[in-house]
């Protein structure tokens, strides 16, 4: 199925995404709807959806998440609430009140679902308990917004991003920053926002970031630029979004040129491109599955392409 938060009808989010990467205003209404994405068509097999009734915030959504298992969804909002809900019934199970003082911009379930990682405008990283329903630990830092945050494959390390610029790592256990790295980018100068960042999954000892700029990197975790891949354009092609295919075999980036880009991570070579939406992309993501790839722009439109 395929999840959309609505902003004056448009479709902005999917059941791909599992995240966001950036504080944008998704839904000025604050509801979401699953779609089948086969068929295009709201799915009504959901009791409360073929009543008329959604997943609802009191405020605008900024983030969700699928956990693994894709039965439950976190959802934040514009004013730093985070709700989580059973898909098959719609019902809220859990309540974060408070898990930040601003929008929440990035959400994601640990891999037992036991736990909730978010990012937020207000520059802290937290993980927050399924069980309570408080926050049990705070990584605070980052000097800006923090776009993104992931868990590291074991568990044991976060790795987050900001518009400060920095990509940190983080030790779960002690809240501790492990490591702090910028990606230097020729010709760019000032610190360049972090978009995302994926864990390679060909190389858990590296990470892919994509910061706005017209290159996207691999790194090492000495901080060491592994390798570079570019739009080729010195104006007009910065990248606003990126994903990572589910074993690592290629790169799919967006740039604010409204191209989508295919890149390989063997070679490093711009395989295709093609354009994809007739207004700013706000995102993408990669069916986890399925060869699938799901774009969704300001032009009110969710699309799916096979690569």
């Amino acid at each position: 199925h395929v999840l959309a938060v609505r902003r004056e009808q448009a479709a902005l989010h999917e059941r791909f995404c599992a995240e966001l990467n950036r504080p944008v205003d998704l839904c000025r209404v604050g509801f979401v709807e699953v779609w089948n994405f086969q068929t295009g068509k709201i799915r009504k097999d959901l009791k409360y959806q073929a009543q008329d009734n959604f997943i609802l915030m009191d405020s605008s959504i900024t983030a969700l998440a699928f956990s693994r298992d894709s039965e439950m969804l976190a959802t934040g909002s514009k004013t730093g609430k985070v709700k989580v809900w059973k898909i098959a019934t719609g019902q809220c199970l859990r309540k974060f009140e408070n898990a930040h003082a601003n929008a929440v911009s990035s959400i994601s379930f640990s891999r037992d679902s036991t736990q909730l990682l978010t990012g937020s405008t207000d520059e802290l990283v937290r993980v927050h308990g399924m069980r309570s329903g408080k926050a049990l630990k705070e990584l605070r830092g980052h000097r800006s917004f923090v776009n993104c945050a992931v868990f590291s494959p074991d568990q044991h390390s976060v790795i987050s991003g900001s518009s400060d610029g920095s990509v940190k790592v983080w030790s779960v256990k002690t809240t501790e920053c492990l490591h702090t790295f910028k990606v230097a980018i020729a010709g760019q100068v000032g610190e360049l926002p972090v978009l995302s960042v994926h864990v390679n999954p060909r190389n858990t000892e590296q990470v892919i970031i994509c910061n706005r700029s017209n290159t996207i990197s691999i790194i090492n975790q000495q901080g060491q630029v592994v390798r570079k891949f570019t739009s080729g354009k010195r104006s007009g092609g910065d990248f606003v979004a990126c994903t990572v295919s589910p074993r690592g075999e290629w790169i799919y980036a967006v740039g604010e040129d409204f191209i989508l880009y295919c890149f390989s991570t063997s070679t490093g070579k711009l395989e295709r491109t093609m354009e994809i939406h007739d207004k700013q992309v706000r995102g993408l993501c990669l069916h986890p599955h399925q060869n699938l790839l799901a774009t969704f722009a300001e032009d009110s439109q969710l699309r799916l392409w096979k690569p």
